[in-house]
């Protein structure tokens, strides 16, 4: 544990990084307090900060720089759920008011909200299921022996496939099988569907034999449906200024490595989690602040607002950004499964 003093010192001296991105001198905190600490004292301090491995200096003169320890320290110190201002979250609120209806576009408009909040990289999931159940299934005449399957899960999500049916057929019979399936395996998962023991004529077999392989695929899919906005103005902090770790962090997104390794971290839906520097799990996220929320149901549709910056980042509107959108995203995915309830009674 800190000192009051040690403590109040370290926090000033973050939040002036925070702004400025060059090591703080002990005359730059002793005026940010009003000389309530003396320079003299703070420099004894910032000397003890730096034996404790909350700050950095490359010699003893010169100006402090937080460690992962002290940004840590400076996270753990702010309001417990830190939040957007209310003028900024209404004025969020009616920007989202404004989004057409559809959980893919609400979910880009978090993205370029957040990016824009904090001026950083910022992703957003499109909700999914880890065992996603089928709300209908709609058959589209192609051609000659073939359809488009088309699968609308109860999360909101679309898939698609073309059968071919090695046999003519025509939109009635399509609609006719499709309807007797929406009838016996709407909102079943694809373990039920499979196990249904509805009595079925060829094509109607062939048809839920497709539906189910479309099914798996979509439990067992890596490949997240999301929105990124910001990454230019992510390359524009200074930490991004020498070109190197730019190329790298580019890099690791066209490969989307990074979506799927940040993305992997398993925590509670509706809490913020920050992971400063080398708590990140990943060698390659150490130069990196992350912070994320899981948003919508635990153990069923859900997805993920993230951040991604520098160490030296906004973190107050960080966290409340996150906390404000995933608690949208939340709200909009229980909206949806409301519907969907309400309409099957």
């Amino acid at each position: 544990m800190l000192s009051e003093r040690a403590a109040t010192v370290l926090n000033v001296l973050v939040g002036e990084y925070l702004q400025s991105a060059t090591p703080v001198a002990s005359d730059e905190i002793a005026r940010n307090l009003g000389q309530k600490i003396s320079p003299a004292t703070v420099r004894n301090t910032m000397a003890q900060l730096t034996e404790d491995g909350y700050i950095s200096r490359p010699h003893v003169s010169s100006g402090g720089v937080p460690s992962d320890r002290g940004y840590r320290f400076y996270v753990e110190s702010l309001p417990e759920s830190p939040q957007l201002p209310a003028e900024l979250r209404e004025s969020v609120d009616r920007d989202l008011a404004q989004t057409e209806p559809d959980i893919g576009a609400w979910s880009r408009r978090c993205a370029a909200i957040l990016s824009r909040l904090t001026e950083n990289l910022a992703i957003v999931t499109a909700p999914r299921a880890q065992f996603p159940r089928l709300k209908r299934i709609q058959l589209v005449f192609f051609q000659e022996s073939t359809a488009l399957l088309v699968l609308v899960l109860e999360e909101a999500r679309l898939l698609r496939k073309i059968l071919a049916f090695g046999k003519r057929v025509d939109q009635v019979q399509l609609d006719l099988a499709a309807s007797r399936l929406n009838d016996s395996l709407g909102g079943l998962n694809r373990s039920q569907m499979q196990s249904n023991r509805l009595e079925l004529n060829s094509l109607e077999e062939q048809v839920k034999q497709g539906s189910v392989n479309l099914m798996r695929e979509a439990e067992t899919s890596n490949d997240l449906e999301h929105y990124t906005d910001g990454l230019r103005l992510l390359l524009n902090q200074p930490e991004f200024s020498h070109g190197e770790l730019a190329r790298q962090l580019v890099q690791l997104l066209e490969e989307r490595v990074l979506l799927q390794r940040v993305l992997s971290v398993s925590q509670e839906t509706g809490k913020p989690v920050v992971f400063i520097g080398a708590e990140n799990q990943e060698e390659f996220l150490n130069p990196f602040g992350v912070i994320l929320c899981h948003y919508g149901v635990p153990q069923g549709v859900s997805g993920t607002v993230c951040v991604i910056g520098p160490k030296r980042m906004g973190y107050v509107a960080a966290i409340g950004g996150v906390r404000h959108l995933s608690d949208f995203m939340s709200q909009m995915v229980h909206g949806i499964q409301g519907k969907q309830g309400n309409s099957g009674e």
